[in-house]
């Protein structure tokens, strides 16, 4: 009996001091810009998009969508203005109750795209409803004002 508990009490040490969160390492944020995103169509969703860069190479894009409901809510970074449109350049994770949150280090079709190369990319981002209509946009990169 004596043994049984010296074993479930070093078990219990094991279990509670073998593994910290403080032992998963975080990336350091180097520096962050945000862009306003407006509604279309009278839509009512508006909000920010943060592009924060990272110090292990990627760039985190935190979307914070206001007027949304619990929907999802597709979202892309397309080429060119908003208001010229054009192709996806990268998905991004949906909305999901109003809040988008990716870490990006390439677009699509493969090749890499660092902070610097979003701050000055001529493109935008789109927010659609579930039938796939642009709800919300922003000019990012070199299209921001």
């Amino acid at each position: 009996m004596k043994s049984s508990l010296s074993l479930l009490t070093l078990v219990c040490m094991l279990i509670f001091t073998g593994c910290k969160k403080d032992d998963v390492e975080k990336a350091v944020i180097l520096q962050k810009v945000e862009y306003s995103i407006y509604d279309v169509a009278n839509s009512n969703i508006s909000g920010k998009a943060t592009f924060t860069q990272e110090d292990n190479g990627s760039t985190h894009v935190l979307i914070e969508l206001e007027g949304s409901d619990t929907a999802t809510n597709p979202a892309f970074i397309r080429f060119n203005s908003a208001a010229e449109g054009g192709d996806i350049a990268i998905t991004l994770n949906a909305c999901q109750c109003s809040i988008s949150d990716t870490t990006i280090t390439q677009l699509d079709n493969g090749n890499p795209i660092t902070y610097e190369g979003l701050l000055s990319l001529n493109g935008h981002i789109t927010i659609l409803d579930n039938s796939n209509n642009i709800i919300a946009v922003a000019d990012i990169g070199a299209n921001a004002n």
